[in-house]
């Protein structure tokens, strides 16, 4: 485990907030166009845990799905019947060690 963390205390000694060693930071970002799909392989989070998901950047319309399999990080535009088209995306992906 890191050797890291957050730790508050009380002015009596008792703990109150406890965050020992998971700490997420900010792996990958892109920005991809509305209608693109596209993937990319980060070696490095293999055996690691990530957050991803897609933030819209146009108003009434849907972020790209995306998606993790292994160390492949892939992002697919939305379209279709009761679905808003996808957007330009901005893809975040959050490293937990």
């Amino acid at each position: 485990m890191s050797d890291y963390g957050l730790k508050i205390f009380d002015s009596g000694g008792s703990v109150k907030l406890d965050l020992p060693d998971t700490i997420t930071r900010l792996r990958y970002s892109v920005e991809v166009a509305a209608g693109a799909n596209s993937s990319i392989v980060l070696s490095d989070i293999d055996g690691k845990s990530t957050c991803q998901f897609g933030i819209a950047l146009e108003a009434v319309k849907t972020p790209h799905l995306v998606t993790r399999s292994g160390t492949t990080i892939s992002w697919t535009a939305r379209a279709g019947t009761g679905v808003w088209p996808s957007s330009s995306t901005l893809v975040l992906v959050f490293l937990y060690d």
